[in-house]
């Protein structure tokens, strides 16, 4: 049944807990256990056109881009926590800037989804896992960058 509405979308939704980031050109990966933030925002301005009363005139602006959110479990690699400790460190520098790749993967690990691609990304905060004697819960670690801007692909 051509006309119907449902079939058009095609195979079931993706699922959002595959996926691999990498950052700079040293290709560092790392699996995380959230990624969250991937936003974007036009700016929105009004115009009141003289003799014009009954309404008004909207445009779209700039572009802005909201912080990407990334937490992981605490592990021997260091390489975050080098970042942000640069970033810290020397916070104009324009070389602790870097590309961050997000790929989203299938079920199974095998294909790629999505690709979102981070410009210019730096470590705006980090955070340490807390710390529970009475917990069993994994030690979380969360990294949480700006960026210049995101491209969208499917390879």
């Amino acid at each position: 049944m051509a006309d119907d509405p449902v079939s058009s979308y095609g195979d079931d939704p993706y699922a959002g807990f595959n996926f691999l980031v990498e950052a700079g050109d040293a290709g560092i990966k790392g699996m995380f256990t959230e990624v969250s933030g991937l936003k974007g925002d036009v700016e929105e301005f009004e115009i009141k056109e003289g003799g014009l009363n009954s309404r008004t005139h909207k445009f779209p602006g700039r572009v802005s881009w909201g912080p990407i959110t990334l937490k992981k479990g605490l592990g021997d690699a260091a390489f975050f926590w080098e970042w942000w400790e640069t970033v810290a460190s020397e916070s104009a520098s324009l070389e602790c800037r870097k590309n961050v790749k997000i790929t989203m993967l299938d079920r199974d690990n095998d294909s790629t989804l999505r690709i979102w691609n981070l410009k210019d990304a730096w470590p705006k905060s980090w955070e340490a896992p807390g710390l529970n004697a009475g917990s069993s819960e994994l030690a979380i670690e969360t990294l949480v960058l700006n960026h210049s801007g995101v491209t969208e692909s499917t390879s």
